[in-house]
C-alpha cells in the first residue's frame, strides 16, 4: 500500500512528525512507524485528507485569499 506524504488532519501531522523524529532516534520501531504512516497519512488509491473539503470554508471564513 502506498501512503502519500498527505495528512489526514493537522493534529494527526503533528503527531506524524513526531513520530518521525522518535523513530529517528531509535525510540520506535519500524512497525510502529508503519502504524503511525497507516494512521496519519492518505492512502493514494482509496482516502483524501479529510480536512480538504473543508479548506475553502476555512479560506471564505477567515477572509484568507490564496
Amino acid at each position: 500500500m502506498k501512503w502519500e506524504g498527505i495528512y489526514k488532519s493537522e493534529l494527526l501531522m503533528v503527531c506524524h512528525i513526531d513520530a518521525k523524529a522518535m523513530h529517528k532516534v531509535g525510540a520506535i520501531s519500524d512497525k510502529e512507524m508503519r502504524e503511525y504512516d497507516k494512521e496519519c497519512l492518505v492512502n493514494s488509491k482509496a482516502e483524501k485528507p479529510i480536512y480538504a473539503d473543508n479548506s475553502s470554508n476555512i479560506k471564505q471564513t477567515s477572509h484568507v485569499i490564496a
